[in-house]
């Protein structure tokens, strides 16, 4: 799974040629060679090479989380429910996770979380203070800038 958008980085898919690989696409790796240090993934076919140095930009996602599934679909999905902070456990989490699967879904844990999980419907507001410090950095010399 690429962890990082890479807007830069080339691929190939027959004669077409492209550029970038985002967050959360998955590949397989097809081939790895120490003698040119280069590991070849395949994006639904676009190939890409990996310098080993790049090696950060991707990452094993035998299990992935909830968000980071977002946007993708699995052939079969494997849904651990277990217990956890009441904040985390809600019917949108388990909405979102349950239209992941597309042939298949197992779910493993507490039939007392899931219907937990269900009446929960709380859209908690997050408390960031991200508009206090766009304010503050807004402000230069003692004046607002629009």
């Amino acid at each position: 799974m690429q962890m990082k958008n890479n807007y830069d980085i080339e691929w190939e898919q027959g004669e077409n040629i492209g550029t970038g690989i985002f967050n959360g696409e998955m590949g397989t790796i097809t081939n790895i060679s120490t003698i040119s240090e280069t590991i070849e993934v395949d994006y639904e076919g676009k190939i890409v090479e990996y310098q080993f140095s790049d090696i950060d930009q991707i990452e094993h996602s035998y299990a992935i989380t909830v968000h980071k599934s977002q946007g993708s679909e699995f052939d079969v999905v494997i849904l651990p429910i277990v217990r956890t902070a009441p904040m985390l456990l809600t019917r949108n989490l388990l909405y979102t996770a349950i239209t992941r699967a597309k042939k298949l879904l197992i779910i493993v844990g507490s039939k007392e979380v899931i219907q937990f999980m269900i009446k929960n419907t709380d859209a908690k507001v997050r408390n960031t203070r991200t508009s206090a410090k766009t304010r503050r950095n807004l402000i230069k010399e003692g004046e607002l800038i629009y």
